[in-house]
């Protein structure tokens, strides 16, 4: 429903009720409040915990790589290294796992109705990293996702 009110009908409105309106006005076009965004279980550098349900409906459309890689989390306590998810299509690019990486992340999101664009499905163990022996080019490293998570894609994949 719409409604649209002309100048001439606002000031017709009784001050409280041109508060009122205005004060819904602003509610409706505020941004959420932080405790809200924590209700949905959206946390900033954590990643989201899937549910066996939300597995299913995320596993939904999905390529066969990327059902792949994402069998890869089910095992070794949901930690993958790049060169596995790499090895699944026989890339060499890690530009493959940002494509890979944000299709899934875009999907997620859209499905628990994220539209601050806060949560990931998969993070980067920093600790995690392999470098040349120069420190210049990153050799290989591990992305993680949640117990949670690990835990729904084992029941999924059947592990």
């Amino acid at each position: 429903m719409q409604f649209i009110i002309d100048q001439s009908d606002l000031h017709r409105l009784s001050s409280s009720a041109r508060a009122e309106l205005w004060a819904l006005i602003q509610r409706e076009h505020a941004p959420p409040k932080r405790d809200e965004r924590a209700k949905k279980g959206f946390r900033w550098r954590a990643p989201y915990d899937l549910t066996p349900d939300l597995t299913r409906k995320l596993m939904r459309g999905l390529s066969k790589e990327s059902k792949k890689r994402l069998e890869l989390f089910a095992g070794n306590s949901g930690r993958v290294t790049v060169s596995d998810l790499l090895a699944v299509t026989g890339d060499e690019d890690w530009r493959a796992l940002s494509t890979f990486e944000g299709n899934v992340t875009r999907k997620l999101r859209r499905l628990v109705g994220d539209e601050d664009k806060i949560i990931s499905l998969i993070m980067w163990d920093y600790g995690s990293e392999t470098w040349d022996a120069d420190h210049k080019t990153l050799l290989d490293g591990v992305y993680y996702v949640s117990d949670a998570t690990a835990a729904s894609l084992r029941s999924y994949f059947g592990r």
